[in-house]
């Protein structure tokens, strides 16, 4: 048992001053033990871990590719397929990259994402996995003709999220042109649009597509940096939340959108500001990270704050005098992370909390990120690193996972 005491928990909807938080058995619980492993954590604050709702773990890799704005996604995905740098990435196996893109989460402090991709692609590498992949869900890629061979018929897609109250999830309107943009209203005539939808991008959604997402109580997920780098445009967020639609936030592929979901919190922010001429509170999108993401996967009941019953995932920050916890967590950059717990069980930490934690060592490296701050991670980060230089024949240094031995 863990018995982390004196600490603020930063929830979604409320800040809680000298508390303690007990894990037990892999979730949070209101019971003591004697036998408890007593960490004091006076000056620093506790948040649920973040939740990544949208990612394509098999494209993780930099720099970013493109020439846009674009009239919608394909030109991209065809610039990217033609690239050298595509070729580059496919000299790593698949095991590679998606390692490569636990990292990713785990480092900004996330461990559970929404990897969107046939079951055929991820299934047999969910369990095995360092994070937390959603492993329920149905889909299909967009509502287009020109969208990818994701499913094989859509309604037997949502007829399966109704049946088995799971995610739908789908690329909507991502993009301008005349099927772009029939999207919503095209998904609806499907029996499409439910508590269990999940619409990613959205970006040319109307007022009355808006309306009708609330309608029918379905979830949404913003990437601001992918969309403004692909279109200079994103979706018109201020309605969604006047309409109250349930908004998560996710990442996209880094080829495309941001470095980790630190970076995009960052940019969603100021984004928003440059767009509407005024703040959005951290607050809010600090919920869009966790429970309004765990909301939209139907995970709730096990994820996205810390509560009794609920699975132990958090991370630790040490506080900033005078600066909102709320504020801080969406200023913060990967080396403000004191450590990450997945479970209850340490995922990385700073260097310190090594033995704080009695680690096996076996199961984890030491490393150093970003030149001068020491951490241990769990897994092998620093071989994954030589397996791919080996490959590539070069030092390849990538934004989001900046570690050497």
């Amino acid at each position: 048992m863990i018995k982390l005491i004196n600490a603020i928990i930063c929830n979604p909807n409320e800040i809680l001053r000298n508390k303690t938080v007990y894990i037990d058995k892999k979730k949070f619980t209101e019971k003591d033990s004697k036998d408890a492993l007593v960490i004091d954590l006076k000056g620093y604050t506790i948040y649920p871990a973040l939740i990544n709702s949208h990612d394509h773990l098999l494209g993780n890799y930099l720099p970013k590719v493109g020439n846009g704005p674009y009239l919608n996604w394909k030109p991209w995905d065809e610039d990217l397929k033609n690239s050298s740098l595509y070729q580059e990435r496919n000299k790593l196996s698949q095991e590679n990259i998606y390692e490569l893109s636990y990292y990713r989460q785990l480092l900004s402090g996330t461990t559970t994402v929404s990897d969107h991709i046939p079951h055929v692609v991820n299934d047999h590498l969910i369990d095995s996995a360092l994070i937390r992949i959603i492993k329920n869900y149905t889909l299909t890629h967009e509502m287009s003709s020109y969208e990818l061979p994701w499913c094989d018929d859509v309604k037997n897609e949502i007829a399966k999220a109704k049946r088995e109250g799971i995610p739908f999830i789908t690329h909507i309107q991502e993009g301008y042109d005349e099927e772009a943009v029939k999207g919503v209203s095209q998904l609806h005539q499907l029996g499409g649009l439910f508590k269990h939808t999940v619409l990613v991008h959205c970006i040319s959604c109307t007022k009355k597509d808006i309306k009708l997402i609330s309608k029918n109580k379905s979830n949404v997920v913003w990437c601001p940096n992918s969309n403004y780098y692909m279109f200079k445009d994103t979706m018109d967020v201020q309605t969604f939340i006047k309409e109250k639609v349930n908004i998560a936030l996710g990442t996209d592929s880094p080829m495309s959108g941001g470095v980790n979901l630190l970076d995009e919190m960052k940019f969603a922010k100021s984004l928003y500001k440059k767009l509407y001429k005024k703040e959005i509170s951290s607050k809010k999108i600090f919920q869009m990270v966790t429970i309004n993401a765990a909301t939209a996967f139907s995970l709730d009941k096990y994820l996205g704050s810390i509560e009794e019953n609920k699975l132990a995932d958090i991370l630790v920050v040490k506080d900033k005098p005078n600066l909102d916890p709320y504020d801080r967590i969406v200023g913060m950059k990967m080396e403000d992370i004191e450590f990450v717990l997945k479970e209850g069980v340490p995922m990385m930490g700073k260097i310190d909390y090594k033995n704080t934690f009695s680690i096996d060592e076996k199961k984890y490296q030491d490393v150093i990120i970003k030149k001068k701050h020491p951490y241990f991670i769990i897994g092998k980060p620093i071989d994954l690193k030589r397996k791919i230089d080996r490959k590539l024949g070069f030092n390849k240094e990538l934004e989001f996972f900046p570690i050497e031995g």
